[in-house]
């Protein structure tokens, strides 16, 4: 009975001795577990961060592109045997001869000259024109006059100068003839776009939109 006694007294020692030797390497080991655990919440916290700015950047370079996307700018001019010259999107002067109906074109880049559009009846008796420089399909400078009309615009500033022909009645003393006669408005047409599809006619004192159309 001692002898057994004995043998079970050392094998609790033993399993003690065992107990206190692991015990340091269970807690190192757990202690390792931890931190190896922050160390994954850290960097994935830090990942987040990373990719949040990335997708903000991206974001903000997206509405930058946004930004830079260039005005269309237009002519539009509508008259019957009339003849059009204008500047392209090169800076170059072209004509078109005997236009009938509605006559548009599109510059569709950035443009930094002064946009000119002249328009001349080749008949001798009178008739209205319509010419206007249009900016992302609505009018923002032209007027309506008879058998001729110049117009000079900014793209820049957003000024411009124009001169149209004016209507003579041909009962009057004096006559007329048929380049009619030459205006230089301080005021412009509203050209706020209509549900038509057209453009409103107003004339506006000093430019700009009318009543209707502010």
């Amino acid at each position: 009975m001692q002898g057994i006694h004995h043998n079970f007294t050392e094998t609790r020692n033993d399993v003690f001795l065992v107990s206190n030797t692991l015990a340091p390497i269970i807690q190192i080991r757990n202690m390792s577990t931890i931190f190896t655990k922050s160390v994954m919440s850290t960097a994935l916290v830090i990942l987040a961060v990373m990719m949040h700015s990335s997708c903000k950047k991206a974001a903000q370079e997206t509405v930058k592109e946004q930004e830079q996307i260039p005005l269309v700018f237009s002519y539009e001019v509508t008259c019957d045997y009339c003849n059009i010259s204008y500047i392209d999107a090169t800076n170059q002067t072209k004509t078109v001869t005997s236009n009938i109906g509605k006559w548009t074109y599109k510059i569709e880049k950035k443009v930094s000259f002064d946009l000119k559009l002249s328009v001349s009846s080749i008949i001798s008796s009178y008739q209205t024109i319509q010419a206007y420089i249009l900016k992302d399909e609505e009018a923002v400078y032209g007027n309506l006059g008879y058998n001729r009309a110049d117009l000079s615009y900014n793209t820049v500033s957003g000024n411009g100068t124009s001169s149209f022909g004016s209507y003579v009645s041909t009962t009057t003393p004096t006559g007329g003839n048929s380049s009619g006669g030459t205006t230089a408005p301080t005021s412009s047409v509203c050209g706020a776009k209509n549900k038509t599809g057209g453009y409103c006619k107003r004339m506006v004192v000093g430019g700009g939109r009318c009543w209707q159309h502010k």
